[in-house]
Order: C-alpha cells, then sequence, then structure tokens
C-alpha cells in the first residue's frame, strides 16, 4: 500500500486530505446507520492522521493548497 519510512511525507498527507474531501459528497446520499458509523470511523481516523503532523485540511475551493499548517499557541504563562 505505501513505502514505510520514518516520516510521512507531505505528499502523501495531501493524498490523504483529498480522500477526506470526498467523504463531504456522502453527506447528500442514503446509508444505513452501520455504513454511515463505519464511514465517519474512517473520515476521522484519516483526519487524524493529518492533525498528527499539524496540519489542517483547507476547505477553501480558491485556494490551491489542500493542508494549513496549524500554529500551536504559545502558552501565555510560562515557568522560566
Amino acid at each position: 500500500m505505501s513505502n514505510l519510512a520514518n516520516q510521512t511525507e507531505y505528499k502523501a498527507l495531501t493524498v490523504i486530505a483529498q480522500m477526506i474531501t470526498e467523504f463531504e459528497k456522502l453527506h447528500y446520499l442514503d446509508m444505513t446507520k452501520e455504513d454511515d458509523q463505519d464511514a465517519t470511523k474512517a473520515r476521522n481516523l484519516l483526519e487524524s492522521i493529518i492533525h498528527t503532523h499539524e496540519y489542517k485540511i483547507n476547505y477553501d475551493r480558491n485556494s490551491k493548497k489542500t493542508l494549513l499548517k496549524i500554529e500551536l499557541c504559545k502558552p501565555i504563562f510560562s515557568d522560566r
């Protein structure tokens, strides 16, 4: 299915993001409760891979960037 490596390459994350956006098309289609639950689990699992690498999916259709880097907030107070 894939070449195992120490790090997931950005291109693999973009392919996963494209797959996740395809799940949006299921919203208007009839599915059994069980199939809907399974599809939701699969989507959530794929999305967790994206989030693990500190990205989020860009749903802006006018943008060419599939993924956006998540800016992690630094704590306001820190133990110096």
